[in-house]
């Protein structure tokens, strides 16, 4: 199942609480998912681990003066790395990826001198990136973590509070050079090969290879100890159903090897991402609590080119605009969100950031 919310937005960088236990039944849009499948749902009371996960389309980033924002946003050894890409594509993906995760952090506003080009980087023994903090006797580094996975059409970045996470990001149209099972076999443990080879539609079958490759990607992400260190085929990630597409999945870490290092106390969720992409998340597990998914679609300093071009009076009249066209759309682009299905209308679909918020 698919589901788009939208809501207006003025800022990219308003400051925003870190991801948190407690669930807000005023924030936005919800939809409550068993893992790897989408059902509607109300929502009681209670607490959920909170994983944000922020994406943009490189292909709507256009703008030259946006990308020498972004590179303006970069360290030297980033703007290093951007630049050794001879072709344009991968450096502008590559661009884009860490002005996102720049961007991303910042938004928290966690210190008030904390701005996305402050941010210092470091990675951990196994090559897994984390936030150099600045430390002093006076503050202590907030326990957040984050994680990146991109294609050449999507990148995204995920965000947690006491939890390591892991994410993936894959095309729905990916195909292989090989035969699926051929080059499956390769990285796949045996038990993970007998559900695919289950599978007689070969459509079907590559996409739950693409589906099950993002989620033990995700795992040994969130692992942080590099492929080396947790290859797939020294792991079986199993569901409850033989069919992964079942409602009632859920997924259990079965160690082959390494159980010391491959331990078992994760959660994991799968979602849609822009129509074209599976992505999957990885984090610790939340005492048995449901993992709550909070996806927002983005253009890293987009919102403020927005504030420049349009004065607060002309952005409410649009709005008003907006909200008395939308109540007479046809399209309901987006829901019961009239704005949104004005803006639609009024083709202002770039003045507007998508929220999508899921239980897993």
């Amino acid at each position: 199942m698919k589901i788009h919310s939208r809501m207006f937005s003025t800022s990219t960088l308003l400051p925003l609480q870190l991801p948190s236990r407690m669930y807000d039944p005023h924030s936005v849009f919800y939809v409550l998912l068993k893992p790897c499948e989408a059902q509607n749902g109300q929502l009681g009371n209670g607490s959920y681990g909170e994983t944000h996960l922020w994406y943009v389309l490189p292909n709507e980033v256009n703008s030259e003066s946006l990308l020498s924002r972004y590179v303006d946003l970069l360290s030297p050894l980033e703007k290093d790395h951007a630049f050794s890409i001879r072709d344009n594509q991968l450096q502008k993906t590559a661009l884009i990826a860490r002005a996102l995760v720049r961007t991303t952090i910042a938004r928290y506003q966690i210190r008030p001198q904390v701005s996305p080009k402050s941010l210092q980087f470091r990675k951990n023994a196994h090559g897994k990136p984390e936030v150099d903090w600045e430390r002093d006797n006076d503050w202590d580094p907030p326990p957040l973590h984050f994680n990146l996975s991109h294609t050449s059409s999507l990148i995204a970045c995920g965000v947690t509070v006491d939890s390591p996470i892991g994410i993936d990001v894959e095309e729905k149209k990916r195909t292989m050079k090989n035969k699926i099972l051929s080059f499956a076999k390769r990285y796949f443990t045996n038990e993970e090969m007998e559900v695919l080879r289950a599978i007689s539609d070969p459509e079907v079958q590559r996409h739950e290879f693409i589906k099950l490759w993002t989620l033990k990607e995700a795992y040994v992400k969130a692992l942080g100890r590099g492929f080396s260190g947790a290859p797939f085929n020294t792991f079986t990630l199993r569901f409850r159903s033989a069919n992964p597409n079942h409602e009632d999945s859920e997924i259990k870490i079965v160690p082959l090897e390494n159980q010391s290092l491959l331990t078992t106390n994760w959660q994991f969720a799968q979602v849609d991402l822009a129509g074209s992409h599976y992505a999957a998340i990885c984090r610790k597990t939340n005492g048995g609590e449901p993992m709550k998914v909070i996806i927002k679609k983005t253009i890293p300093l987009l919102e403020e080119h927005v504030d420049e071009a349009m004065q607060p009076a002309e952005i409410e009249s649009v709005l008003d605009a907006a909200n008395a066209l939308g109540k007479l759309s046809i399209k309901k682009v987006g829901g019961s969100n009239d704005i949104a299905d004005g803006l639609d209308e009024l083709n202002m679909d770039d003045y507007y950031g998508n929220d999508i918020v899921l239980l897993v």
